[in-house]
């Protein structure tokens, strides 16, 4: 695989979900006013408005929810085919990322899959799936 781009988001929002990932373990935003877990990270509970929310760890489990395979470059450094899927997790969010080190021909729906967390430097790591 080649090097792996870093994300650099403008919204603080989004850099604030990509630096609590960086201790390894899965964290969505929960709300702490009615305990909704979402994801995409946002300012707003959709459930009850409520601005409070917490990093809150996910159970890093969930099961395969849709992928693709991938053979066109969007990006200079990552290497095709790979495997694109949505998991859904038990908190109630789903959250895409890549699925590794499994053959596209083993995938199907609601097969459980797990986070593990690719090393791309010293600073940053980013969630991944594999089965």
């Amino acid at each position: 695989m080649a090097d792996w781009p870093i994300p650099n988001p403008i919204d603080p929002i989004n850099a604030e979900f990509w630096h609590v990932q960086q201790d390894g373990v899965l964290r969505f935003q929960r709300c702490t006013e009615c305990g909704r877990f979402r994801h995409l990270p946002r300012y707003m509970c959709s459930e009850c408005g409520s601005t409070e929310y917490e990093w809150a760890p996910s159970v890093g489990k969930g099961e395969l929810y849709s992928w693709t395979v991938t053979h066109q470059v969007f990006h200079p450094r990552f290497d095709v085919p790979f495997i694109a899927a949505v998991v859904e997790f038990p908190e109630g969010v789903r959250m895409m990322s890549q699925l590794v080190n499994v053959d596209p021909d083993q995938l199907r729906l609601g097969m459980p899959v797990e986070v593990e967390f690719k090393v791309i430097t010293d600073e940053f790591q980013t969630p991944v799936y594999r089965v």
